[in-house]
């Protein structure tokens, strides 16, 4: 009879298990924001990690510097140099930071780990390395002059190489802003032979056999790539007159998520691996602000009025969203960090204590 008793309360916690799946499977509507830092110089960058961890550039135009906050405290990577630009972090989930070094004759990337700071591209002054990303696997993607023909090519570099491998040499167009995700998938935007902008998606072990996604030939434009785990990707496109979010998928094709009219503009999409996707959404040159589009649904994150701006966005995939927000406090301008997480709905707190319930009440009739 215990046995039975057992096998009963098994099940219904299944079930209950399975509901409170069921209430993190839908988009969250709510979400608790809070600052982890701010600054009186403007914020370039922001970018946060599975782990939690948020990486983003601080400066003006003498120097820059790379930040992180570990989930526990806020403190600065680079060294606070005059004249050095330390920009476009990027981290991976095992907490590896890349970002962009520039001193003014050398453009390079380098890989902090650790605190051990490692430069990874060893430019020569002629290649000029730019914004780069880095997977799991410690697979750093970034762009780079190619000296012989002048256009921007995508270089790799993986852990062992003694120097970064040029991707596109074969390619007669520039190619820039790639992203790299765990499958080894890189998503890049470049102008082709017939100067149309197009996103290209291909694995970084063959990228000559790259996917055009776009097909572009009526001089629409595409920029601003990112892709998930899943092979998902998202851009921003403009159609002649506003800028909207798009998303690619192999099922599904493109898809269009946002629908914009006069000066309304969606632009610089970020997406996880959940298929939830944060942009930048203005009213021109005097509304910006944070949404988030999930599961068809589009949650407006901030309402500003101007001169408070909200821009810069990167999310994980614990629904966890990152951004930079503008503002005038006591007569001074500020670019804070915002760190957004979503909020339990109720019924998935209703169902965890009705669990809670259930094994009190087995554990009085056992006793």
């Amino acid at each position: 009879m215990l046995t039975l008793r057992y096998a009963v309360a098994g099940g219904l916690l299944l079930l209950l298990s399975l509901a409170c799946l069921q209430a993190h499977s839908q988009p969250p509507t709510v979400f608790r924001t809070r600052v982890i830092y701010r600054h009186t110089n403007s914020v370039q960058s922001v970018h946060i990690n599975n782990n939690g961890w948020i990486v983003w550039s601080e400066g003006d135009f003498t120097r820059s510097d790379v930040w992180l906050y570990d989930g526990s405290q806020v403190r600065r990577l680079s060294a606070g140099e005059q004249w050095r630009l330390n920009t476009y972090p990027r981290l991976n989930n095992l907490n590896r930071i890349v970002w962009r070094y520039d001193d003014g004759s050398l453009s390079d990337v380098v890989l902090w780990d650790s605190g051990v700071l490692t430069n990874i591209t060893r430019s020569d002054g002629s290649v000029g390395f730019g914004a780069p990303d880095i997977n799991d696997s410690d697979w750093v993607v970034t762009t780079g002059t190619n000296a012989t023909t002048g256009y921007q090519d995508i270089y790799l570099w993986k852990p062992g190489y003694s120097e970064p491998e040029n991707l596109t040499y074969w390619a007669d167009f520039d190619s820039q802003n790639p992203r790299i995700n765990n499958l080894g998938e890189v998503v890049w935007n470049a102008v082709d032979t017939s100067a149309n902008p197009q996103i290209y998606l291909a694995h970084a072990d063959d990228m000559m056999n790259y996917r055009d996604l776009t097909g572009n030939t009526v001089g629409d434009d595409y920029s601003s790539p990112d892709l998930n785990d899943n092979g998902q990707v998202v851009w921003m496109h403009h159609n002649g007159s506003n800028w909207n979010i798009e998303m690619w998928s192999p099922s599904t094709g493109v898809v269009a998520l946002t629908d914009n009219t006069g000066n309304a503009a969606s632009t610089f999409p970020a997406v996880n691996s959940l298929g939830w996707v944060a942009y930048e959404q203005s009213i021109l040159f005097r509304k910006y602000d944070v949404h988030l589009f999930a599961n068809g649904q589009v949650i407006p994150l901030t309402d500003n009025t101007d001169p408070t701006r909200s821009f810069r966005i990167a999310l994980n995939d614990r629904g966890e969203l990152v951004w930079v927000t503008r503002e005038d406090i006591g007569g001074v301008r500020y670019w804070s960090v915002i760190l957004a997480q979503p909020v339990p709905e109720p019924a998935t707190g209703a169902v965890l204590l009705s669990g809670l319930g259930l094994l009190a009440l087995l554990r009085r009739k056992r006793g």
